[in-house]
């Protein structure tokens, strides 16, 4: 297995000693904890933002101990559903990208990801740069037994270029701190040919962008389970407006809203504020996904224009560039060089 790792101090090679990993070059040693070897180091390519970075990083370690989102019956529709429709495909198009492939899921979160394609695949290397990673080994340990989990730092990844076929990186690029430099790194460990799968929030309508750095301004300096709490009457809110339609009669330009019919529910999550509702999921599954989105500093958003930019300078060939009102899912291939 080490043939593929490298120390991120140095970028030389490891060997096994004792309890831990060690670099046979710089001798720099990396801990081992409940069977998880520890490569975490936060990025310099982040140094602006290192208080907002760790900040988030804290926070997806604490919700994700303290939830099953994704996990349970419910929650595993919304989150697969959630999947295909960003990236545009279906579960025999993902098939065929990760049959019997090495796959290097680098932020696994909670593991809730890995239901979706992890039977297909060969192999599965995970990292997290949050304490979540040990409650995903925890969810999964005992449905799969092709995943291998580390703590590491997607822009730093312990691993060699050219390492893996396929790259599955979901939901977590806009809190890194420099999505641009960690699609660059996922880019470096992806083989010649090989294909990878990233996602980023697109920018919404002017009053959308404004609440949403509003409401977190307000939040994210809480302790969790403060800010837990204080965001529950927007998940309330969300509940309450599901079952209703609104009739919008003229376009309003200016904040990007066209007429026609609406769930109210949608219409205010899309143009106003993220009151997020699916009847499918528990009220705190729901409030988890409102929790996701407003606790965590760093949560950037992207034109289609400025990931486009990204795929050119990083010479990937684009295979699907999938834009929803929310979103933006690609696939793409790294060419030959």
């Amino acid at each position: 297995m080490l043939n593929i790792f490298k120390c991120i101090n140095c970028g030389e090679e490891l060997k096994i000693s004792a309890d831990s990993v060690v670099c046979k070059s710089c001798s720099k040693s990396y801990k081992t904890r409940n069977g998880i070897v520890d490569f975490s180091i936060l990025s310099d390519k982040t140094q602006d933002k290192i208080e907002e970075v760790k900040q988030t990083t804290e926070a997806f370690g604490w919700q994700w101990h303290n939830s099953d989102m994704g996990h349970n019956d419910g929650s595993k529709i919304y989150s697969r559903q959630l999947f295909f429709d960003r990236y545009g495909i279906c579960e025999d198009e993902l098939k065929e990208y990760i049959y019997n492939k090495v796959v290097y899921d680098p932020a696994i979160g909670s593991g809730r990801v890995e239901h979706i394609f992890a039977k297909y695949a060969k192999e599965i290397y995970a990292t997290d740069l949050s304490d979540a990673v040990f409650k995903a080994k925890e969810n999964l340990s005992t449905i799969f037994d092709n995943i291998n989990y580390f703590k590491g730092n997607l822009i730093n990844p312990p691993f060699k270029e050219n390492s893996f076929d396929v790259v599955v990186c979901h939901a977590i690029l806009q809190h890194t701190g420099n999505t641009f430099e960690g699609i660059k790194s996922l880019t470096n460990v992806l083989k010649n040919g090989g294909i990878i799968f990233f996602d980023v929030y697109r920018k919404a309508a002017p009053l959308r962008d404004f609440t949403d750095d509003f409401i977190r301004s307000l939040v994210s300096d809480l302790k969790p389970q403060e800010a837990w709490d204080k965001l529950i009457p927007i998940t309330k809110l969300a509940q309450e407006l599901y079952n209703k339609n609104i009739v919008v009669k003229d376009d309003i330009e200016e904040l990007e809203i066209e007429a026609g019919e609406y769930n109210l529910q949608r219409f205010i999550y899309y143009k106003f504020i993220k009151t997020f509702w699916n009847e499918n999921m528990s009220f705190e599954d729901n409030h988890m996904v409102v929790f996701d989105w407003y606790y965590p500093k760093v949560s950037e958003r992207y034109t289609v224009n400025e990931v486009k930019d990204w795929l050119s300078k990083l010479d990937l060939e684009v295979i699907k560039l999938h834009v929803l009102e929310g979103g933006i899912g690609v696939i793409a291939r790294k060419l030959e060089k």
